[in-house]
């Protein structure tokens, strides 16, 4: 039996069809090998002729030296361009409470007289704000959204409410915002980055009191009391049962707290210290009149031994932005985020397809691939420092493979209600997370070559 086996095998061993097929294997071999050394010959070359970037350096910007609130709570609009404008105070207020960029646009006026501007400037800008309606009576929350599920106002907008950052009113939760005034043209040079690099790093863009105060608040606890990603779900829930939760990889929980009127304010309280960089980067949308508002406010919970995430965007359909705040101190080993620089472009429709692959690969090739946040010189990612996206840029969240307390972050999402999130088909979302794991391998060649 074994050698009629034998036989039969040498015979179409021997065949001309067998032959065939191992004589293509071995060319499709050979190709592939030929076609790998010459990739790495190729890649080795292109290095040696680029200088490596520090993007961590071109990125980041140091907040940590905080805004006198005396001299905040000065500013506001004056009663000559309310008069001018026919709005009240209160009026202005509620316009920098809705996202409009009336605060901002105050603040460069006062910039702009000080440098010696004319005083047809403020007719200007309240003309402006009459002609974009700021000051409009707009639907309450109740008729926007009502009290359901913060998962079903996942990429609407549901008329959030934000503190602003010029005053603080009673009631309203909010940070000390940080001092953007040092180098005025700080958020400018921000706003740059995220459009070139796709990511931004405001170093303690929250102050260490604030961080404690916000993760009593979201129930995370602090120091030895603080609570597993089950136990801060638990908390959550009993203090609003309408939250939405989701487990989408092991180990981490995303908990939407967009539309809890008990946990909502809380989230939006550190708004107070990325509006100026928020209006900053989509000025041109909204000198255009389109409108941004707060698309999600979610906590991530990764406890010890998470799994990582898959590569994705947050919004393919136009420019948008994604902050992540760590309410912990997070180390190389706990999860940091992970960013491809440069692959916002790919998604950008005011491009063409050339234009748009020259500029992602362009960045990829200066940082050597993809970089975590804590890849800075300390290798922490501290708490209080928020890591700004452009919501089209190729992100994902690291394992946690540390055994001591869960990391936590709470994450921001700014996009315009022309284009709201995901901004793409299902299908499109997939083909960036391959882009992204391709992308992945072929810089980690050229790391190595």
């Amino acid at each position: 039996m074994a050698s009629r086996r034998n036989s039969a095998w040498k015979r179409f061993l021997a065949s001309p069809k067998a032959q065939r097929v191992a004589v293509t294997a071995g060319k499709v071999a050979a190709g592939c090998a030929a076609a790998g050394c010459g990739l790495a010959l190729g890649l080795r070359e292109l290095k040696r002729s680029q200088k490596p970037v520090d993007m961590w350096s071109e990125v980041t910007f140091d907040l940590r030296n905080r805004a006198d609130r005396r001299g905040l709570e000065q500013g506001g609009p004056s009663k000559q361009l309310c008069s001018l404008g026919g709005f009240s105070a209160d009026e202005f207020w509620a316009a920098a409470r809705r996202l409009r960029p009336v605060e901002l646009q105050l603040q460069e006026l006062e910039e702009e007289t000080r440098g010696g501007a004319s005083g047809s400037s403020g007719e200007a800008l309240v003309e402006r704000w009459r002609a974009a309606g700021y000051f409009m009576k707009e639907p309450s929350r109740a008729e926007l959204f009502g009290r359901r599920l913060t998962s079903d106002g996942q990429g609407v907008d549901i008329g959030v409410l934000v503190p602003p950052y010029l005053t603080s009113e009673v009631g309203v939760p909010a940070v000390q915002p940080p001092n953007w005034e040092p180098r005025p043209q700080l958020r400018e040079e921000a706003s740059q980055a995220v459009q070139r690099w796709g990511c931004a790093l405001l170093r303690g863009a929250i102050a260490p009191e604030d961080v404690t105060a916000l993760r009593e608040s979201l129930g995370l606890g602090n120091g030895m009391g603080a609570r597993r990603a089950t136990e801060v779900g638990q908390w959550l829930l009993q203090r609003d049962p309408n939250v939405g939760m989701g487990r989408y990889t092991f180990g981490r929980l995303h908990c939407l707290l967009r539309g809890s009127p008990e946990l909502e304010p809380h989230a939006m309280a550190v708004h107070a210290a990325l509006a100026p960089l928020v209006h900053s980067f989509f000025r041109k949308e909204e000198a255009a009149g389109r409108r941004v508002f707060l698309s999600e406010a979610q906590l991530i919970v990764a406890d010890p031994c998470a799994e990582g995430q898959g590569w994705h965007l947050e919004n393919a359909g136009g420019p948008g932005l994604t902050v992540f705040l760590p309410l912990s101190n997070i180390a190389a080993d706990r999860g940091p985020q992970s960013v491809l620089p440069g692959t916002h472009h790919l998604s950008d429709g005011s491009l063409g397809l050339r234009e748009r692959l020259r500029l992602c690969l362009k960045a990829l090739c200066a940082t050597h691939g993809a970089v975590a946040s804590a890849a800075a010189p300390d290798r922490t990612w501290a708490a209080g420092d928020a890591l700004v996206l452009d919501g089209r840029l190729l992100h994902r969240g690291l394992p946690n493979d540390s055994l001591g307390s869960p990391a936590a972050v709470l994450v921001l999402r700014y996009d315009l209600t022309a284009s709201p999130p995901p901004g793409c088909t299902r299908g499109w979302l997939r083909m960036m997370t391959h882009t992204g794991s391709l992308l992945q391998a072929l810089f980690g060649l050229y790391a190595m070559v």
